[in-house]
């Protein structure tokens, strides 16, 4: 089918030094330009020359070992890289599409062990025949250069130029092995300065102590991993007590491997959002993820 109605595109800048622009200016150094287009820096370096020629105005200020824009230069890498990430965005969905039964989903190392990987075989009951690609990682994934359909991402839920849904809350508790210390386990928050402390990324005892209006003792037992799930799993064993966030120990919980010590939660400031491009968001099988995760909250609630 041939698109009808629309205008002639008029003269185009050389898309290829447009590119190289981009890069250069979202990285402030045609050097981290060139690393990012596996090119050369002069390569990146004639390519903004050119396109400074063809647009007939200087786009950048030379400052020592990087750049900077100039007046023209923001005002042309503002619609830059809106138009080369709408149209990225726009190829990698239809790209997916010859495939629709495929599905890459980024989330922490942590959420994917503990909270996501011992629900996804009821998905994987009711998709069959696909291919699900599950990848962990603290960082936050470019989703559309490393072709990712769906990011659950523990944050704020503001993530320019990307679509972001409430999934849950989270807070953080106290748990233990039932069986640690043989079954003598703490029974106020002041007994935990004689026990064995665990805790992974993101979760800090010390600012637990301060809230309860405690001091840790001096050495404290601290036992520090850089990952949630592994300070978890030393709890399951019986290594000591752990301050986690309910989302990961939430498995443990009900299968009575960890139990809650006191009553008292602290409600935490970021929640778990359902990220995805505007492009990814229209994909069916991305609105049935959706759907589902959107589920099993509840499921777990």
């Amino acid at each position: 089918m041939r698109p009808t109605n629309r205008s002639a595109l008029p003269p185009l800048p050389p898309l290829g030094a447009l590119r190289a622009f981009e890069a250069a200016a979202r990285l402030g150094s045609l050097t981290a330009a060139a690393e990012e287009l596996s090119v050369t820096h002069g390569a990146v370096s004639q390519q903004v020359k050119a396109l400074e020629e063809w647009i007939g105005v200087a786009l950048f200020e030379r400052k020592g070992r990087g750049v900077a824009l100039t007046i023209a230069g923001a005002a042309l890498w503002d619609t830059a890289h809106d138009a080369l990430l709408s149209i990225a965005e726009r190829a990698a969905a239809l790209r997916r599409r010859t495939n629709p039964r495929r599905l890459t989903v980024t989330t922490m190392p942590s959420f994917a062990a503990r909270w996501l990987s011992p629900r996804i075989g009821r998905f994987l009951e009711r998709e069959l025949n696909i291919e699900l690609n599950i990848r962990s990682s603290e960082a936050l994934v470019d989703l559309v250069s490393e072709g990712v359909d769906v990011a659950i991402r523990f944050g704020g839920g503001r993530y320019p130029g990307l679509l972001s849904e409430f999934l849950m809350a989270d807070e953080l508790l106290v748990a233990v092995s039932p069986g640690y210390r043989g079954g003598r386990l703490p029974a106020a928050p002041a007994d935990l300065r004689d026990v064995q402390l665990l805790h992974g990324h993101g979760e800090d005892w010390p600012d637990w102590f301060a809230a309860e209006g405690l001091s840790l003792a001096a050495p404290p037992k601290l036992l520090s991993y850089n990952d949630s799930s592994l300070a978890l799993q030393a709890a399951v064993e019986g290594a000591g007590v752990v301050l986690t966030r309910r989302s990961l120990a939430i498995t443990d919980l009900a299968a009575g491997r960890l139990v809650q010590l006191f009553d008292r939660v602290r409600p935490l400031p970021s929640s778990y959002w359902i990220v995805t491009t505007p492009a990814s968001a229209e994909l069916p099988l991305v609105q049935r993820f959706r759907a589902w995760l959107l589920e099993e909250v509840r499921r777990s609630s």
